[in-house]
């Protein structure tokens, strides 16, 4: 059992430990420079989200039932399930598999993001 006096020792240490790692981590701050505004990557953005919620009213509209929404109303061909089956692979081994290689095995695992789909 830890006594009074040693805790407080242990907590007023920690504190100060904390405390200089703050004022290490600010001493540089004040050198940063403001870049200006991407005007044109907004303007991209703000077409790209419209365009995605005009798809979505649309489809939205044509979704009339349950099974219109779970299963297209049975409109999905094999070969278009099979391209979005595809589509989530591709995307989950992007975002999670090429970033633990890289993580892993630093730049080195890049060469895996090209030699996967080879």
């Amino acid at each position: 059992m830890i006594s009074q006096s040693t805790r407080k020792i242990l907590f007023a240490t920690a504190g100060l430990l904390a405390t200089g790692g703050v004022l290490a981590a600010g001493a540089d701050l004040g050198n940063t420079t403001k870049q200006a505004t991407n005007w044109v990557a907004i303007a991209m953005f703000v077409v790209f989200v419209a365009i995605t919620l005009g798809i979505t009213k649309w489809a939205a509209a044509r979704t009339k039932t349950a099974a219109d929404f779970y299963t297209a109303g049975g409109g999905i061909t094999g070969f278009q399930n099979g391209l979005a089956i595809g589509g989530d692979y591709m995307s989950a081994a992007s975002f999670l598999g090429i970033s633990g290689l890289v993580f892993a095995n630093g730049f080195d695992g890049l060469i895996f993001s090209i030699g996967w789909l080879v």
